[in-house]
C-alpha cells in the first residue's frame, strides 16, 4: 500500500522515581533523614579516637597496677623514715624517696594523695624494708602503723651479741638492752640471778623501731619459757635428771608464770654449752651425754667439764662488769678470743670449767630448741671425751687413751674440743 502513512511509535513511559515524591527544592523531613541514617557506621576518625583513648586508659591502669605490685629493688635492709606532724603527701613521698624506699616519686606522690595514705601516716619514725612494693608501703601508711623491724637472733648468741644486733637494726640501744638483762626487778620476776643470759630465745622477731628494751627482753624470755615448757613435756626423764642434779628443786623461785626453777636452770645452762660446742646438729645429743656422764658417773673425778667456750664467756662477762681478768689479756680482745694455757689455768674466772667442777654459774649463751632438746634427751653413750674433727663434727671416746689418739689424729685439722684433761 504505497503512500499509506505508517503509525508513529509512542515514547516509553518513564519509571516512577523511587522514594517519596516531593516538590523540587523542598527539604527532606527530619524523620526521613533519621530513617536514612539508621544502621550507618560512625565516621572513621571518631571511632579511631575512641579506641585509642580506651587503649591508653587500659595501658595506664596496667602500668599503675604493675608499679604498685613490683617490689623496690632493695637489699632487704631496714630503712627508717621520719614523718613530721602536718607533713603533706609531697613531704611524705620525699622522705621515702630520700630513704631509698621507693622509685618514681611523682607516681607515688599521686597515689598517696589520691588514697589519703599521706594523711593517715604515722607521725614520727616508721620502719620499712627497702624491698617492699609501693602497695605494701601505702598499706602501712594507711594503717597509721610505725612498721616493724625484722631481726633474726641466731642460736648461740650471747646477750652482748644480741644487744649489738638490736642496736644496729634500730630496735633499741645496746646499753639499754644489757641493762634490762641485769635488772634486779626482772631477775626476780623470772626467778634468776646475775643476768638473763640463756633465757633470750633465739628466733626471728618483728619489733617496732625504738622499742622499750624491757618489752623486747620480756618477749624473748616469754618465748624461751614457752619452748622450754613444751620440750619438758616431751622429755619427762630429762626433767627428772635435771631435777636430781639441782637437788630435787623444781619449784619456781618467783610467782611469775614464766619463772624458771632450779631444774630449768640446769637444763638451760647445759644446753648453752652444747650450743657453743658443736656446729653439727647430729652431734648435739652425743655431746650432751658426755657432759651428763662427767656430771653423774661416780667413777669420773674430778667433775670438770673442761669446755673452752665457758672460759671465753668468763673473760667477756668479767670485762663487761668492769673487772677484766689478767689472764684474758693475751686473747684477741673480741668475742672469739684465742684460748691460751694461762686462761685455762685461771681460777679467778668463775666460768672456767677447767678449774671449777660442775656446771658454770649460769648459761654462757642463748640456746635454741634443738640444744635444749639435746640437754633433755642425751644419747645413751658412755663417752667422756670428744675432740673437734675440723669439719664441724666431733670424735668421741670413752677413755683417756682413746681420746689422746683422737687428739693426735684430728688436732692439726681443728681446735681440740671441750673435754681434754
Amino acid at each position: 500500500m504505497a503512500g499509506r502513512p505508517r503509525p508513529v511509535a509512542k515514547p516509553a513511559a518513564k519509571a516512577p522515581a523511587k522514594g517519596p515524591s516531593r516538590p523540587p527544592g523542598k527539604p527532606i523531613p527530619r524523620a526521613a533523614r533519621r530513617a536514612r541514617g539508621r544502621g550507618a557506621p560512625p565516621r572513621g576518625p571518631l571511632w579511631i579516637a575512641l579506641g585509642a583513648l580506651g587503649l591508653v586508659t587500659a595501658l595506664c591502669a596496667l602500668g599503675v597496677f604493675v608499679y604498685l605490685r613490683t617490689p623496690h629493688r632493695g637489699r632487704g635492709r631496714v630503712v627508717r623514715v621520719a614523718i613530721a606532724e602536718g607533713a603533706s603527701a609531697a613531704a611524705v613521698t620525699r622522705s621515702l624517696w630520700t630513704a631509698g624506699a621507693i622509685d618514681h616519686p611523682w607516681l607515688f606522690h599521686l597515689l598517696a594523695a589520691v588514697s589519703g595514705a599521706a594523711d593517715g601516716a604515722h607521725r614520727g619514725t616508721i620502719a620499712l624494708r627497702d624491698d617492699l612494693s609501693p602497695y605494701a608501703i601505702l598499706r602501712t601508711l594507711l594503717r597509721g602503723a610505725a612498721g616493724v623491724i625484722r631481726v633474726t637472733i641466731p642460736e648461740g648468741y650471747t646477750r652482748f651479741d644480741i644487744a649489738r644486733r638490736l642496736e644496729s637494726a634500730g630496735v633499741c640501744s645496746a646499753a639499754d638492752f644489757l641493762a634490762r638483762t641485769e635488772d634486779p626487778a626482772l631477775l626476780r620476776r623470772y626467778g634468776l640471778r646475775d643476768s638473763l643470759e640463756g633465757y633470750l630465745f633465739p628466733d626471728t622477731y618483728d619489733l617496732p623501731p625504738d622499742s622499750p628494751a624491757e618489752r623486747v627482753v620480756d618477749r624473748m624470755v616469754t618465748e624461751a619459757a614457752r619452748h622450754l615448757r613444751t620440750l619438758k613435756a616431751q622429755h619427762p626423764d630429762g626433767v627428772l635428771r635435771a631435777a636430781s642434779l639441782a637437788g630435787g628443786d623444781t619449784a619456781p623461785a618467783a610467782p611469775s608464770a614464766h619463772a624458771f626453777d632450779r631444774a630449768d636452770q640446769v637444763i638451760v645452762t647445759l644446753a648453752s654449752l652444747v650450743e657453743r660446742e658443736t656446729g653439727s646438729p647430729g652431734d648435739r645429743a652425743h655431746i650432751a651425754s658426755v657432759f651428763w656422764n662427767r656430771l653423774r658417773l661416780p667413777d669420773f673425778r674430778p667433775r670438770l667439764l673442761q669446755s673452752d667456750p665457758t672460759v671465753v664467756y668468763g673473760c667477756t662477762v668479767m670485762a663487761a662488769r668492769g673487772t677484766p681478768l689478767r689472764a684474758c689479756e693475751h686473747g684477741d680482745g673480741g668475742q672469739r678470743r684465742v684460748i691460751t694455757g694461762t686462761m685455762l689455768l685461771d681460777r679467778s674466772n668463775p666460768f672456767n670449767t677447767y678449774t671449777h667442777e660442775g656446771l658454770p654459774p649460769g648459761p654462757i649463751a642463748n640456746p635454741g630448741a634443738r640444744a635444749l632438746a639435746a640437754a633433755l634427751s642425751p644419747t645413751p653413750d658412755q663417752d667422756l671425751y670428744f675432740v673437734a674433727m675440723g669439719d664441724g663434727r666431733s670424735a668421741f671416746a670413752p677413755s683417756l687413751e682413746e681420746h689422746r689418739r683422737n687428739v693426735q689424729r684430728y688436732l692439726h685439722r681443728g681446735d681440740a674440743g671441750a673435754v681434754s684433761p
